[in-house]
């Protein structure tokens, strides 16, 4: 017996080799680099992403790209199955529906009799113009051929959780009442009302309550400012970027030659010196511009990193003067490519043109408004955009710019609000008829 035990002692637990070496798949590497230590993983690590095939051989998924796609693909149908049905029993019920994605589509969907059915990819870049520099944009085609345009893949999620969302309140059953009291407590013996006695504990519970609220406050606190602060950081960060990139813009569309006279120290002072513009020579212009309600909006906007462009409707065509590195990333489109050029590049084959009147409309009427449309990336593939569009104003009300702001939305939010606005755009016309 003490030989058995000397034995099991000297037995060392099983030990997997280091990260990086040659034997674990990469989602095992990658669990060892995040645990630490290679002796704190477990089975699901090791073998969560094997597969056998019927000739008995180990297949890792992560090694496999078409595997792990067919995966990616059943997992994000599972996705939108379950998200289907909740949205299906929440419309029975009457509630909210936010406009988030449980994972981001990459190709929208509409309903039909049958389900939800994807929108045919279109044409792509070569379809706009804006593969062709110096060229008018124009809307987005049908694909030619029958290849379709490679997908291009979102860099980052489209709509993030501090982004802008929007709800639609749904039509449904009431809310449930509240649950009613049991008959023994409510009344006493022959049926007599009891009054209900004083709770002791009442003033008691009321202080430990302001208590917890007060502490979630403050927690709440620190975490929008450690928000705002990394916010601010990476809007500085951000900013050098959209320099860089308009520098380089710039030389490719001017020249060297050109491009170093209109950046130069001095000719970047003179602009400065004219006013009218955000660099300020002074505090009091710096306070001027800051307190103006307008810069402020687009401040905010920028440093929520919300996904918008600015455009000027002073240039030919009501051009793209500004956009955030979000509408970038939603779109697919470079920054080269869409400064100068007008938004229409987002519609395309499958767009309503009644969205598309309104947002006309209100450009040509100076008011604000939001529409629910079915706009086209680069690379031809669809998604749902609440998109909202305000005028921006200088001190006389005179109209400077144009910014829009870009949200994308679920198929089945999407589905709502679509049909809501039709229900909208039936009875306006139908009261225009009578």
């Amino acid at each position: 017996m003490s030989g058995n035990q000397d034995q099991s002692q000297n037995i060392r637990p099983p030990q997997f080799i280091a990260a990086g070496l040659p034997g674990l798949s990469a989602s095992a590497a990658a669990a060892v680099q995040s645990r630490g230590t290679p002796s704190t993983l477990n089975l699901d690590d090791i073998f969560g992403d094997c597969f056998f095939t019927p000739e008995g051989e180990a297949v890792f998924l992560s090694e496999n790209p078409q595997m792990q796609q067919v995966q990616q693909a059943q997992q994000a149908q599972q996705q939108q199955q379950a998200q289907q049905q909740l949205n299906q029993q929440q419309l029975a019920q009457g509630s909210i529906l936010a406009s988030g994605e449980s994972a981001p589509a990459q190709i929208a969907s509409r309903p039909t009799q049958t389900g939800f059915v994807n929108v045919p990819q279109a044409g792509g870049i070569v379809t706009t113009g804006l593969h062709k520099p110096k060229t008018a944009a124009t809307v987005m085609g049908n694909n030619i051929g029958g290849a379709a345009p490679s997908q291009v893949p979102f860099a980052q999620a489209p709509q993030r959780p501090h982004h802008l969302q929007y709800a639609y309140v749904q039509a449904g059953g009431a809310p449930a009442a509240p649950p009613a009291a049991s008959s023994a407590a409510k009344r006493g013996r022959g049926g007599a009302a009891v009054a209900k006695a004083p709770d002791t504990q009442s003033k008691a519970d009321r202080s430990k309550l302001v208590k917890e609220r007060n502490r979630e406050h403050a927690k709440r606190s620190r975490i929008r400012k450690k928000f705002l602060l990394e916010s601010l950081q990476q809007s500085v960060s951000l900013l050098k970027d959209e320099n860089e990139k308009l520098k380089g813009a710039i030389r490719t569309h001017l020249g060297d030659k050109e491009a170093d006279a209109l950046l130069s120290k001095q000719a970047l002072a003179d602009a400065a010196s004219t006013g009218g513009g955000l660099i300020a020579t002074s505090a009091g212009d710096a306070n001027k511009v800051l307190d103006d309600p307008d810069f402020s909006f687009i401040k905010a906007l920028q440093t929520a990193q919300q996904n918008f462009v600015v455009t000027d409707p002073s240039l030919p065509d009501n051009p793209i003067v500004y956009a955030t590195q979000g509408f970038l990333n939603l779109t697919g489109y470079t920054l080269d490519q869409v400064l100068g050029r007008n938004c229409r590049f987002l519609q395309g084959p499958e767009t309503d043109p009644k969205a598309v009147e309104k947002i006309r409309n209100a450009i040509e009427e100076g008011s604000d408004m939001s529409v629910c449309l079915l706009n086209y990336r680069v690379d031809g593939t669809t998604f749902w955009n609440q998109f909202f569009i305000a005028a921006l104003r200088d001190a006389g009300g005179n109209i400077t710019n144009y910014v829009g702001v870009q949200c994308k939305v679920s198929d089945q939010y999407a589905a709502s609000v679509c049909k809501k606005q039709e229900e909208a755009d039936d009875a306006a016309a139908a009261k225009e008829s009578s």
